[in-house]
Formats: structure tokens, sequence, C-alpha cells
């Protein structure tokens, strides 16, 4: 599946759409591990929540988790030029993070556990192996991996915890691109290096009849238009819609309401982005508009 399109749909069209396979890739993870969890309780056991499930206190926890991580990530930017440190990085998240996709899919096609669990780490690993050697799949890791994440950390944290953690995190996007502004330099960083820390849309021109291929190049890089939504923006909702599906027999509707509220969020978003050509913290208003989308369906007597 490679996803990393250059085309000449708008870049926000094709964000959006990764977006939105994103939200649903891992709403069905996180439904098979809910499900798979009545017959197989090890899976607890692989929970990365540090305390117990529903505990308000695991969103703090993981609030300065991410701080710490994205100390770690600047600082090591700005220390080494180089791409070695980051393409470890990204090797050890894609092969972990897409490994819960994978081990979905297994127990989803009816492998035991242990046998889905191997084929899950395997095919993590190759996944990660072949984003290092093949960069054309960099969009199919970044979206494959983020509903890794959502999918595991909407199982692990419980409903609650997880909108805490999603409050807060927003007030921290915000803050990080508004006040700190290294949010910004943060994606100046990762996206130079080619790595799926983010999905990438391009907008390229078609080719002029006759039209040398040097001339057409220079035209299109010219022209062309580029959009980068980083999988923090991916995977957050798709936490917020998981965790969602623990709300009791209607838990589903939730979930979908809110993969279809971000979605629909993140398309006006960027559009308002490639209009206004600004840099915008995404996560305010897509978790908004996911959680809007759930209490609407509340409303509505569901």
């Amino acid at each position: 599946m490679n996803l990393n399109i250059h085309s000449q749909f708008k870049p926000q069209l094709q964000v959006t759409v990764f977006f939105a396979i994103t939200q649903l890739l891992g709403v069905f993870s996180g439904a098979v591990l809910f499900q798979a969890i009545a017959s197989n309780p090890e899976l607890q056991e692989f929970t990365v929540a540090p305390l117990a499930t529903n505990d308000p206190a695991n969103a703090l926890f993981f609030l300065g988790y991410v701080l710490f991580g994205a100390a770690m990530v600047l600082l090591v930017g700005r220390l080494f030029k180089g791409a070695a440190f980051f393409q470890l990085l990204e090797a050890v998240v894609i092969a972990s993070a897409s490994s819960v996709v994978f081990l979905a899919v297994g127990l989803f096609a009816g492998l035991g556990f242990e046998y889905a669990l191997i084929v899950g780490g395997i095919a993590g690993c190759s996944l990660a192996a072949l984003k290092y050697f093949w960069q054309e799949i960099k969009n199919s890791a970044a979206i494959i991996s983020s509903a890794g994440v959502a999918a595991m950390f909407g199982f692990s944290l419980g409903f609650l915890p997880t909108a805490l953690f999603v409050i807060l995190l927003s007030i921290y996007d915000y803050v990080a691109v508004f006040k700190t502004k290294h949010m910004i330099e943060m994606a100046r960083q990762l996206s130079t290096r080619q790595l799926s820390f983010a999905v990438t849309a391009k907008n390229v021109p078609a080719r002029k009849e006759g039209e040398a291929r040097e001339v057409y190049v220079e035209r299109a890089m010219r022209e062309g238009e580029r959009l980068d939504l980083g999988t923090g923006d991916l995977s957050v909702p798709g936490m917020m819609a998981v965790s969602a599906l623990s709300l009791g027999p209607n838990g589903m509707i939730y979930a979908l309401a809110i993969a279809a509220g971000s979605t629909i969020s993140i398309w006006l978003l960027l559009e308002f982005v490639a209009k206004r050509r600004v840099f915008l913290p995404a996560l305010p208003p897509i978790c908004f508009g996911g959680m809007l989308a759930l209490l609407v369906v509340k409303l509505a007597g569901f």
C-alpha cells in the first residue's frame, strides 16, 4: 500500500483521506482488542498504562512523557545534523506501533493469540525495515503506526483518562505553536528528514505537451503545493475514538461519531490553513470536533 501521493488533487483533500483511513484503522484495531481480551486476558499485560485503567493520573504521566520526548527531539536535532538517531527512533516507533495493528488483523483472521502476536511482531519489524529501504511508503507507515498508537492507548487508558489526556495535549499543542513555537521547529526538523512522523501530500501540476523534463521539474517545484500533518494529529483523535468503544453497547456508534467529527474538523482546518498560509495547532479544533460529534450523538438518544 503506497499512499505517498503526488497528484493533482488538493493536498488538504489527500491529507483528510489519510486522516480518515487512520481513524477507521485505529477503531477497527481497538475494537478487535476489546473483543479479544475476554478470551485472552493476557492482553491486559500489554497495556501501556502505568496505573489502573480509568485512572486519570495516567493522563498526567503521559503528558510528562510527551514533554520529555519533545525536549529530547529538539536537543538532538540541534546537536546532531545527521539522520541516524531519528531513523533509529522511527524504526522503533513503526515496528512497535504497527505491530498492534497487525496483531489485531491476525486476531480478526482467527489466529490464536500467540500466533497473532508473533505475526504482528514480524510484520511490524518488516514494515520498519521496508520503510528504511523504500522511502516511498512513508505515508503508509505513518498511517499504520498512528492507528496502532491510537488503538493501544485508547484500549489501555479508558475514556475519561483519554479525554483528559487529549485536552492536556490540545493545550500543549496551542502553547507549543503560538507561545514557545518549538512545535514549528520540530516539524521542520522532522520534515526535512523524510521520516514517518507525518503524512505528506503534494499537488503536482500536469506536464504540458512538449514541455522539456527539466522545465517541467522546475515548474512543478515552483507551482506545486505541499502539506504535512504530524502523526500526533493522526493518532490522538484516534485514541479518543477507540476509548469510546468502552462506553457500553453503543460504543462503536460513539467511536465512529468521534472519528467522523474529527475528520470533518481536519478538513475545515486544512482548508483554512491552505487559504491563509498559516501554521496552526491542529489538535484543539480536531478534538473539539470529535467531542462535539459525540455530544450530538448522545443528545440524539444513543
